[in-house]
């Protein structure tokens, strides 16, 4: 194994009562893992954050949802999204909260549920300014009336979610809350009220309501673009090893379509990963790898398996460690980093980071 993602999950469980210090102990941490907990593994991230105090689980869609119930974990998950109405049955079978955003999705719920003679939990969703999904502010409170009224549901929860929190002074989130807190003053108390994701978790505290939704910084990235606020540590190390070592003339070009080209005799090294891997072909003659301690630039275009590194004189060996995110003596590459030089934001780096790529957990 040469490339691996090396999770620290100390750092998850450190980063969360970081989180849970920022807000009151009457409000719930809602772990969002979706996405594969944002590349750093759905199953063992439940259990750290489940064993780190958070509350619920959250994640985009049923097929997610049931990877963890299969793990054995029975922590309150919520889906993000509305399910296909075809699948309630895996819904209440695995006692998974649904969120919904129409009336024909309550009613296969409450159907499900009647027949089963189960109670079916739902979130209600409201756009506020997204406009991605949920019900409109002008449709909000009949719905709520009308899905009250089906039988065996649980109407537990409502939220929304903010499309501009990670800007300290923003109008807009202040203007999303009033719509939000508009309608909850027109519907009957709720156990869970949400509204807060990573960013307005940091930035906003008024927002914080009965539970928040932590995503990013529960990794260890920070969603403020104003500097630290909050001691946070990254959870996620990319790193793969030298498998190739070649000494090249100077003038000599280098990978496809000869993008770099040697300005001296020089070291060339191969690296087993690329954009398959989720390194993206952006990083090309851009992206930067730690061998040794000293930092080189990637040499060429990155191709789906492999890039190259031009270490000049250094003395590199077959079997080094190159990191491309995290740390190695002393020296740091972070997703942030990587994230401005591929125009993209550290979601997406982290996010990326392919399948075939194995997670290392410590």
């Amino acid at each position: 194994m040469n490339t691996y993602a090396e999770i620290n999950l100390e750092a998850i469980k450190h980063n969360i009562v970081q989180v849970k210090n920022l807000i009151p102990d009457t409000t719930k941490f809602m772990a969002v893992v979706k996405a594969n907990a944002y590349g750093h593994g759905a199953v063992p991230v439940s259990r750290c954050a489940i064993s780190a105090g958070a509350d619920y689980l959250a994640v985009a869609n049923l097929k997610e949802a049931l990877e963890l119930r299969e793990a054995g974990i029975l922590s309150p998950v919520l889906i993000l999204t509305e399910s296909p109405t075809s699948v309630m049955d895996e819904v209440l079978q695995h006692n998974l909260t649904q969120t919904v955003y129409s009336y024909s999705e309550a009613k296969a719920l409450s159907d499900e549920a009647l027949q089963r003679k189960k109670i079916g939990k739902l979130h209600l969703k409201i756009d506020t300014g997204m406009g991605r999904v949920g019900v409109g502010l002008s449709e909000a409170v009949a719905l709520y009336t009308k899905i009250a009224s089906l039988p065996n549901l649980e109407i537990e929860g409502v939220f929304t979610h903010f499309a501009k929190a990670e800007e300290p002074d923003d109008s807009f989130t202040k203007t999303q809350f009033d719509k939000f807190t508009g309608i909850l003053s027109g519907i009957p108390p709720l156990k869970l009220k949400h509204a807060a994701n990573s960013a307005a978790t940091l930035l906003h505290p008024s927002t914080h309501l009965d539970m928040v939704r932590v995503g990013l910084m529960m990794y260890g990235l920070n969603p403020s673009f104003s500097g630290n606020r909050i001691d946070l540590k990254p959870a996620l190390s990319f790193k793969t090893r030298v498998v190739y070592s070649k000494r090249v003339a100077s003038g000599i070009p280098l990978s496809y379509g000869g993008a770099y080209v040697t300005r001296q005799e020089s070291q060339i090294v191969t690296l087993p990963v690329g954009y398959a891997d989720g390194y993206s072909r952006r990083l090309s003659n851009k992206g930067y790898v730690l061998i040794n301690g000293r930092r080189y630039l990637i040499s060429g275009r990155v191709s789906m398996d492999m890039v190259l590194v031009d270490v000049g004189q250094d003395k590199v060996s077959v079997g080094d460690e190159a990191v491309l995110i995290g740390e190695q003596l002393g020296q740091v590459i972070s997703a942030d980093e990587i994230a401005k030089l591929d125009d993209t934001i550290s979601y997406e780096v982290v996010c990326g980071i392919g399948k075939r790529v194995t997670r290392i957990y410590r």
